[in-house]
């Protein structure tokens, strides 16, 4: 991989756990803030946990679908405009 390939890797990394981590603090504030409005339901708690891991498992997949779509795109549509040098 060039340098450029490595650093958008570090970067696509930092994003990741960044995300996840963040993830993680928003939804156990939400359910510390819910336990302290009110007896927190089970309904609530599996509500609550359900979307969070939700919401992360979407946030590791998205770059990867978009690389995915984008490599697709590819294929149909060539980088190179008609009449290019090859």
């Amino acid at each position: 991989m060039s340098n450029l390939s490595n650093i958008l890797y570090g970067i696509l990394v930092f994003v990741r756990w960044a995300g996840l981590i963040l993830i993680t603090i928003v939804s156990m504030g939400v359910l510390i803030s819910e336990a302290a409005k009110s007896k927190l339901s089970p309904a609530k708690i599996l509500g609550v946990a359900g979307s969070a891991i939700l919401a992360a498992v979407l946030f590791w997949m998205l770059p990867t679908l978009v690389n995915y779509a984008r490599s697709d795109a590819n294929t149909i549509v060539p980088d190179h405009p008609v009449g290019s040098y090859r």
